[in-house]
């Protein structure tokens, strides 16, 4: 016995037209997002300049912590 049974096609075939269709609006990509047919960016982004910010996060966090040691002494 010979079965000549062939899968149905599940997909249409992509579409021979451009992207995107005529007529349709597509939105830029986002400010800064590498473009595949745009040249690099000549200009060299400034350095980013960091600063110390000292030890008060741990203070708070002391204070935060005895702040609730001493309410609940107290309640």
């Amino acid at each position: 016995m010979s079965y000549s049974h062939q899968a149905p096609e599940v997909y249409p075939p992509p579409p021979s037209a451009a992207y995107p269709p005529p007529g349709q609006y597509v939105a830029p990509p986002p400010a800064g997002y590498p473009m595949r047919d745009a040249p690099p960016n000549p200009q060299n982004p400034p350095p980013v300049e960091t600063k110390s910010r000292g030890d008060g996060f741990w203070k708070g966090c002391c204070a935060a912590l005895c702040c609730c040691c001493v309410l609940d002494a107290c309640f």
